[in-house]
C-alpha cells in the first residue's frame, strides 16, 4: 500500500488511488455481505432489552409514572401510577448505569456503520498487512486518508449529486419549484 509520506509524483497517486479502490472494494465486501448483516442482526437482537429498558425508564422518569403500554399509548381506559421521587431518583441512577455501561457498544455500532469508519479500519488492516505497523504516523494518516479518499469516490460510483447542484436547486425537494 503507498504511504502518503511517499507522494511525489504522479504514479504515487494512481497508486494510491487504487489501493484506494481495493479498500472501497474489500470494505463493502466485508460490511456489506449477508454474513455482516446477519451480524449485526443477531447482536442488535442480543441489545434489544437493554435498549427496551432504556427507553422504558426514560419514559418513566419523564411521565413521572408507571410504565404501562395503554398510558404509553394515551388511551382513555388507563389509569397512570405516579411515581414517587425516590422512585424516580432510583430509576434514574438505573438508567444512567446501564447508559455508562453501553457507552462502548453503541459507540462500536456506530462507527461500524459508517462507510468512512469501516473504510478506515479495512486501510488499517490492508496497511498493516502489506507494509507492517512500525510506521505508526504512516500507518494512520494513510488510513485516515484512504478513508477520506473513499467516500467522495463511493459516492461518485452511486451517481449521489454533489453539494453544489443540490444547493442550486430553488424550492423544496418536495414540491419541485
Amino acid at each position: 500500500m503507498t504511504s502518503i509520506f511517499e507522494i511525489t509524483d504522479w504514479s504515487h497517486v494512481a497508486s494510491f488511488f487504487i489501493w484506494t479502490l481495493a479498500v472501497c472494494a474489500i470494505a463493502k465486501a466485508l460490511f456489506g455481505s449477508l454474513p455482516a448483516a446477519e451480524l449485526q442482526y443477531r447482536l442488535s437482537l442480543r441489545d434489544a432489552p437493554r435498549r427496551q429498558r432504556m427507553n422504558r425508564l426514560n419514559w418513566e422518569i419523564n411521565n413521572r409514572a408507571k410504565w404501562d403500554e395503554d398510558v404509553a399509548r394515551r388511551s382513555p381506559h388507563a389509569a397512570r401510577q405516579p411515581l414517587t421521587d425516590a422512585e424516580i431518583e432510583t430509576k434514574r441512577r438505573e438508567l444512567q448505569q446501564l447508559a455508562r455501561t453501553s457507552l462502548g457498544w453503541r459507540a462500536f455500532t456506530y462507527f461500524m456503520g459508517c462507510f468512512a469508519c469501516q473504510a478506515f479500519w479495512t486501510a488499517a488492516a490492508v496497511f498493516a498487512v502489506t507494509r507492517g505497523v512500525s510506521d505508526l504516523a504512516a500507518w494512520l494518516f494513510t488510513s485516515a486518508a484512504c478513508s477520506g479518499a473513499a467516500v467522495p469516490l463511493l459516492n461518485r460510483v452511486r451517481g449521489a449529486p454533489s453539494p453544489s447542484a443540490t444547493l442550486s436547486q430553488p424550492g423544496c425537494k418536495n414540491c419541485n419549484g
